[in-house]
């Protein structure tokens, strides 16, 4: 079971452990959105074990959050490049893929930045080697940039299980609010 702790504001924040959430709800420092979720996880807790599915928690004061600037490491840039080769558009697995440096580190481009690294197979990674992209008659297929997705975007990446039950979440929030625009908080949790 996941548990997504969200913001009083309902930005989603981070996915914690069963633990942290008894941590916290002993505590009194989150809230349910209903009743019947709060007797249904009162009622697994007594029994030691949670069951499955997606358990969804606000915090019930707002904290701040700094931004957070992401690395350019292997992990980062997959997800960026959606696990596809940025040359041939081959689409594989974590194992099945390299880092490329667009201008190579022996021809002066910069060893480990955002606009330097792609991700690429195999076959195009070794057909480059040690070359412009544009001399062995190869090009990507969108340019590298940093990434500049919210936190939020880049957590539903990471635990895709929880994004339907906070766009449910979102919609029946939605629904009960007048047709206006929602707040300034909501337009900057939801992901593009």
């Amino acid at each position: 079971m996941s548990v997504l702790l969200l913001n009083a504001s309902l930005q989603p924040l981070n996915v914690i452990s069963r633990r942290r959430l008894v941590v916290l709800l002993t505590r009194e420092r989150v809230a349910f959105f209903d009743e019947s979720a709060r007797a249904a996880v009162e009622a697994d807790l007594a029994r030691r074990c949670l069951g499955e599915g997606v358990i969804v928690v606000r915090l019930l004061r707002n904290i701040s959050v700094p931004r957070r600037l992401l690395r350019p490491n292997r992990r980062n840039l997959l997800v960026r490049d959606d696990f596809s080769c940025q040359y041939c558009g081959w689409q594989g697995s974590a194992m099945e893929l390299t880092i490329d440096h667009v201008v190579p580190v022996s021809r002066g481009g910069a060893p480990s930045t955002w606009e330097n690294q792609v991700v690429a197979c195999r076959r195009c990674n070794s057909r480059k080697a040690n070359h412009l992209a544009a001399e062995v008659h190869l090009h990507l297929r969108r340019a590298a940039r940093p990434v500049a997705h919210e936190y939020a975007h880049l957590l539903f990446l990471r635990h895709p299980e929880v994004r339907p039950a906070y766009e449910a979440l979102l919609q029946s929030t939605l629904l009960q609010t007048p047709p206006a625009a929602p707040p300034a908080a909501l337009r900057t949790a939801l992901p593009a």
